[in-house]
């Protein structure tokens, strides 16, 4: 199974604090023509919160239209740029009929993988928490299907990273998190956005990979009295299953050259089929 994550798009009608470094729609558009000119295809797009900038219909009618060639099914998830009941108006279609009263969470059970998207979003907030609600939702869902391999997408990061700005407006209580995952070894990796950087980490029994923006990243920078954002490549994720295990890559959406090497994939693809030593010129 292959699985694409977008994150924190960021669609915007105005400049803006970050306007002038990225036009965020014109970065989409080139992320969804990559995906769709994938091969094989991806069979889900998972788009993981700040799908807006400010959560206004007028934003979220502009993202609709830029998303609308999209090849692959789309899962949306609200980030702290969203706003919840636009988010919910906007998705409608796409989302399941039940959802928890508080929080955009819920399962998709049509693939191989179990897929749950997990709202921790706090409504009006920049900051996040994983509240005694989502504990009772995540352990019952996840008591459903022990037995079937599952990936958690989430927004918000449940781990310091060392950029402190973002740190500072994470996940609160994220142990409880840890304690549920730890628990339930079938969870085989959680994506999350919020941070505008690829970042990767242990947690739990489990691995998590923190998706770039589509729009603009954020600079890598530990020192906790700095932060900046930057105009380095936008970028996507792809998760693949592969018998037991996720392998993810992480796609830079650029426009540099490309240098065609099919006749030599084709020489290796040989010499492995007939178990002959791959000879180097």
């Amino acid at each position: 199974m292959l699985i694409a994550q977008i994150s924190d798009l960021h669609i915007r009608d105005h400049l803006g604090m970050f306007g002038e470094l990225v036009d965020t729609s014109k970065t989409l558009e080139k992320a969804i023509h990559l995906l769709n000119a994938l091969d094989p295809q991806p069979d889900v797009v998972l788009a993981t919160g700040d799908l807006t900038d400010d959560g206004t219909k007028e934003q979220y009618s502009q993202l609709l239209e830029i998303l609308l060639p999209l090849n692959a099914p789309l899962l949306p998830l609200p980030g702290n740029h969203d706003v919840y009941s636009e988010f919910l108006n906007a998705f409608s279609s796409k989302l399941p009929d039940e959802i928890p009263e508080n929080h955009c969470s819920y399962v998709i059970d049509d693939f191989p993988i179990r897929l749950v998207a997990l709202d921790t979003s706090l409504p009006g907030q920049h900051d996040a928490l994983f509240s005694e609600d989502h504990e009772l939702w995540l352990s019952n869902v996840l008591s459903q299907e022990k037995d079937k391999p599952t990936l958690i997408f989430t927004h918000f990061p449940p781990f310091e990273t060392g950029i402190n700005f973002m740190d500072l407006s994470g996940l609160k209580s994220a142990d409880r998190l840890e304690g549920i995952i730890r628990n339930n070894p079938q969870v085989k990796l959680v994506v999350a956005g919020h941070l505008h950087r690829p970042i990767q980490t242990s947690f739990a029994s489990t691995m998590i990979s923190v998706c770039p923006s589509t729009g603009n990243q954020l600079k890598l920078d530990l020192n906790p009295k700095n932060g900046s954002a930057v105009d380095e490549p936008p970028g996507f994720q792809l998760h693949v299953w592969k018998t037991d295990r996720f392998v993810t890559h992480t796609g830079i959406i650029w426009d540099g050259k490309e240098l065609d090497m099919s006749q030599y994939v084709a020489y290796v693809n040989e010499k492995i089929s007939k178990n002959e030593g791959i000879i180097k010129d």
